[in-house]
Protein backbone atom coordinates (compact mmCIF):
# COMPACT_ATOMS: atom_id res chain seq x y z
CA UNK A 1 0.00 0.00 0.00
CA UNK A 2 0.94 3.60 -0.74
CA UNK A 3 1.49 6.14 1.83
CA UNK A 4 -0.17 9.01 0.14
CA UNK A 5 0.51 11.25 2.91
CA UNK A 6 4.22 10.86 2.20
CA UNK A 7 4.07 10.37 -0.86
CA UNK A 8 2.53 13.59 -1.16
CA UNK A 9 4.99 15.49 1.32
CA UNK A 10 7.64 14.20 -1.04
CA UNK A 11 6.04 15.72 -4.47
CA UNK A 12 5.97 19.11 -2.63
CA UNK A 13 9.64 18.95 -1.43
CA UNK A 14 10.48 17.82 -5.27
CA UNK A 15 8.39 19.68 -7.24
CA UNK A 16 7.44 23.00 -4.66
CA UNK A 17 3.39 24.17 -5.34
CA UNK A 18 3.82 24.00 -8.62
CA UNK A 19 1.74 22.84 -11.44
CA UNK A 20 4.75 19.82 -11.96
CA UNK A 21 3.03 18.63 -8.57
CA UNK A 22 -0.12 18.36 -10.06
CA UNK A 23 1.32 16.71 -13.32
CA UNK A 24 3.11 14.21 -11.31
CA UNK A 25 0.36 13.67 -9.02
CA UNK A 26 -1.75 12.68 -11.72
CA UNK A 27 0.60 11.05 -13.60
CA UNK A 28 1.18 8.90 -10.82
CA UNK A 29 -2.73 8.44 -10.58
CA UNK A 30 -2.87 6.82 -13.93
CA UNK A 31 0.52 4.88 -14.51
CA UNK A 32 1.55 3.53 -11.17
CA UNK A 33 -0.01 0.06 -10.11
CA UNK A 34 -2.77 0.43 -7.12
CA UNK A 35 -1.98 4.12 -6.21
CA UNK A 36 -5.00 5.45 -7.45
CA UNK A 37 -6.71 2.39 -5.63
CA UNK A 38 -4.83 3.59 -2.25
CA UNK A 39 -5.25 7.07 -3.12
CA UNK A 40 -9.37 6.74 -2.87
CA UNK A 41 -9.11 5.03 -0.19
CA UNK A 42 -6.72 7.28 2.04
CA UNK A 43 -9.43 10.33 0.98
CA UNK A 44 -11.95 8.30 2.41
CA UNK A 45 -9.82 7.69 5.47
CA UNK A 46 -8.95 11.03 6.06
CA UNK A 47 -12.55 13.02 4.77
CA UNK A 48 -11.49 14.36 1.75
CA UNK A 49 -12.95 14.14 -1.48
CA UNK A 50 -11.36 12.48 -4.45
CA UNK A 51 -11.16 15.23 -6.94
CA UNK A 52 -9.67 17.68 -4.81
CA UNK A 53 -8.23 15.75 -1.66
CA UNK A 54 -4.80 15.69 -2.47
CA UNK A 55 -4.70 19.74 -3.44
CA UNK A 56 -6.42 20.59 0.28
CA UNK A 57 -3.57 18.25 1.60
CA UNK A 58 -1.11 20.19 -0.01
CA UNK A 59 -2.66 23.46 0.59
CA UNK A 60 -2.79 22.59 4.53
CA UNK A 61 0.29 21.69 4.53
CA UNK A 62 1.51 24.96 2.72
CA UNK A 63 -0.52 26.85 4.99
CA UNK A 64 1.32 25.19 8.11
CA UNK A 65 4.32 26.07 6.69
CA UNK A 66 3.40 29.85 6.58
CA UNK A 67 1.52 29.86 9.43
CA UNK A 68 5.31 28.74 11.32
CA UNK A 69 7.46 31.35 9.88
CA UNK A 70 5.17 33.93 10.72
CA UNK A 71 5.21 33.37 14.48
CA UNK A 72 8.67 32.71 13.93
CA UNK A 73 9.59 36.08 12.30
CA UNK A 74 6.12 37.47 15.08
CA UNK A 75 9.05 37.00 18.08
CA UNK A 76 11.95 38.95 16.53
CA UNK A 77 13.76 36.13 14.35
CA UNK A 78 14.02 37.72 11.77
CA UNK A 79 16.11 36.12 9.07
Amino acid sequence: MNDISEILRELLDRFSNTPELDQEFERMRREVDGFNDDYVEWCEENGYSVKDGYRDFIDEIVESQDSYWDNYQEYGNNI
